[in-house]
């Protein structure tokens, strides 16, 4: 958008000049802290204020969750909830939902009354100002951010010039603060996500593009030593110390890799060959089963390989393996304890339970009873019932 230079009664090329690295910044900011300096940065180059505070994280209409402003207050957090009180601000901003900036004389009392206000004595008279402008943004009727600056007894007013640069830059500190907002949201909910999968009875790794490992559960730990040692040699090993992602994983990865490069690079939606499965040899029950992530709406991030172990043990003569729907009721057990729920559904005893895992008779019943009282059974024979 082009400005003359009677917008901002500054030249334009000046004003580009001074303005051009904190918008390069402001531009660039990931997280909070960069987010925060370049907002700083930009604000202190366009209007030289005393004090500059940038409020984040608005639940509501209630107080900013993350607080930032310069120079620096002692004990911040103690300080804005006694400020939060008696904030002259709030109930004009909640009487007047999707403002997008205004001048403090806008609200406050005449000059000589503020001053002689409780909140200029306690708060703005120590934070150094007696006058300011905010801008605000919003998501329909709720404040999501906003920032001040505030000017000093010795420093003017917000003119109108001015007023008309904040309008002009407001939609830029908006859109850095919404793409760093976007990322903490990704973040939270990737969280969750992999809270969840911790506890499931399923191995879950996930590999980049170049084999690396993103994330893996507890259960892949031990999956991928038991696939990779065996179940005796990986019972002596801490599951996490022992994880290493087996060669046949990742030699079926490469070459799920080689299919994806000799494919048209504007094809990337996954296609069924972009799923394999992979097994040990040997015949241990294990196997993987590795699924290409990778679509349109993902096109500048490189795809990557979701590896799913299932860890159901060979099912004995005795007993048919578990069902698959029923695996994911042993989500809230440990690992030895889903081993040994699913032992019991082989039809082995308690001694023989002991003797595969190497543990005491009493170890094992110990365990069992633990996944008695988790999965609200009594018996081994209605844990049988349940899981199949």
């Amino acid at each position: 958008m082009a400005q003359t230079a009677s917008t901002f009664d500054i030249p334009p090329a000046e004003l580009a000049a001074r303005l051009h690295r904190p918008l390069l910044a402001l531009h660039a900011a990931m997280e909070l802290e960069p987010l925060w300096r370049a907002v700083l940065g930009l604000m202190r180059a366009a209007f030289a204020p005393h004090r500059v505070t940038l409020f984040l994280g608005h639940l509501g209409m209630g107080e900013a969750r993350v607080v930032q402003t310069d120079p620096p207050i002692a004990h911040p957090e103690e300080w804005y909830t006694a400020r939060g009180k008696l904030n002259p601000f709030s109930p004009y901003i909640e009487s007047h939902r999707g403002l997008r900036w205004y001048r403090f004389r806008d609200v406050l009392p005449s000059h000589p009354d503020f001053l002689r206000s409780e909140f200029y004595r306690r708060f703005a008279e120590p934070e150094g100002w007696d006058k300011g402008v905010s801008a605000l943004y919003w998501s329909k009727r709720e404040v999501t951010a906003m920032f001040s600056l505030y000017r000093s007894p010795a420093q003017p007013e917000f003119d109108d010039a001015e007023i008309r640069l904040l309008r002009y830059l407001h939609p830029f500190v908006g859109t850095a603060i919404e793409r760093v907002r976007r990322l903490h949201t990704e973040r939270l909910a990737r969280r969750g996500l992999e809270e969840f999968n911790r506890n499931v009875p399923v191995g879950l790794a996930c590999l980049d593009w170049d084999l690396r490992i993103e994330f893996a559960n507890p259960e892949s730990h031990r999956q991928c030593a038991v696939w990779n040692l065996g179940p005796d040699v990986a019972r002596a090993f801490n599951p996490r110390d022992a994880f290493e992602v087996p060669p046949a994983i990742l030699e079926t990865c490469r070459r799920l890799r080689a299919v994806i490069l000799a494919r048209d690079a504007k094809q990337p939606l996954s296609l069924p060959e972009d799923v394999a499965w992979v097994e040990p040899k040997g015949g241990s029950g294990l196997r993987a089963h590795i699924t290409v992530l990778n679509n349109p709406g993902s096109a500048l991030a490189r795809p990557r390989f979701l590896v799913v172990l299932d860890a159901r043990p060979v099912p004995s003569e005795r007993a048919p393996a578990v069902s698959p729907e029923k695996l994911n009721q042993l989500r809230d057990l440990t690992p030895r304890e889903r081993e040994i729920a699913l032992l019991v559904c082989e039809g082995q005893s308690n001694a023989e339970i002991a003797r595969r895992l190497k543990k005491s008779v009493l170890t094992i019943k110990t365990q069992l009873n633990s996944v008695f009282r988790k999965l609200a059974v009594k018996s081994r024979a209605k844990l049988m019932t349940l899981l199949r």
